[in-house]
This record gives C-alpha cells, structure tokens and sequence, in this order.
C-alpha cells in the first residue's frame, strides 16, 4: 500500500497534476524567474529562443514559456509558447519608441501547453522588442523571457 501510493504520488509529480490547497499568492510570490538555455525546446527553424520558468513542479505550480524568434522574407517574427496548465495564459509584450503592448494573450483550454502559434506571430523588426511572458490559472506565477 505504501509503495502503491508513493508510485501515484509520483505519477501525479510527474504529470504535473498535483495542487495543494493553500498555496497563496505570496509563497509563489517567492519562486523567482530562472532564465535556462531553451535545450530540446527550441524549433528547427528558431534562429533565437529564449526561455523562462518560475514555481516548482513538485508543488504542481509551474509555469514555461518560451520566445521562439523566427525569420520571414528577411524580418524577425516572434511567438510565444508556454506550459501552463489549465486556465493558463501566454502572451507578447513588444517594445517600441517607449511604449510597451501587450498581444495575443491565449489562454489553455487543456491540461498541456498553450501557444501563440506561428500564425499569430509579432514582428519584431528595426527598433522592436518583444518577449513572451506566460502564468498560471488566476495571474498567478507570471514569467517573462528576457527581451529580444
């Protein structure tokens, strides 16, 4: 029995599924932003990615986002992907002349991943930022990529 529920507890670790009631918006406040390599994240036709996590997977609150920079008849054009879980959302933020916007926010109908998709790229030409900033269900958890 012991061994039976070590094994589920794991599974669910594993899968992302696990939520402990009680978790405030001020303990994961605390989690801070890691910006790691994107590694098998990025695409074949990335010619720049970055990423950026914040929570902890063992704790089942965890947020993945990844800026996927692309080139199309010469021109960058950026999207986001996330994995966010349920009710999570992605989205880009695009610098220019001094002005921040925010596009494309989606939201995840599913437990997985959520994306902007190449279809709803951004350009991010001469003079533009952009990044991909993605949370959890309620705003919680955000976290943005560096710029690019």
């Amino acid at each position: 029995m012991r061994n039976t529920i070590k094994s589920l507890l794991l599974g669910m670790v594993l899968t992302g599924v696990v939520v402990l009631p009680g978790v405030s918006r001020a303990s994961a406040a605390a989690d801070p932003v890691m910006r790691p390599a994107c590694g098998s994240y990025q695409l074949s036709d990335d010619h720049a990615c970055l990423m950026a996590v914040r929570g902890r997977q063992v704790n089942g609150w965890k947020v993945t986002v990844n800026l996927h920079a692309q080139k199309r008849n010469g021109h960058d054009w950026v999207f986001g992907a996330a994995w966010v879980g349920t009710g999570g959302r992605v989205w880009i933020e695009r610098q220019h002349g001094g002005r921040t916007e925010i596009l494309g926010r989606m939201t995840s109908l599913g437990d997985g991943a959520v994306s902007m998709g190449t279809g709803r790229a951004v350009y991010d030409g001469p003079g533009y930022k952009a990044r991909a900033c993605a949370d959890i269900k309620g705003g919680r958890l955000q976290a943005c990529t560096d710029w690019y």
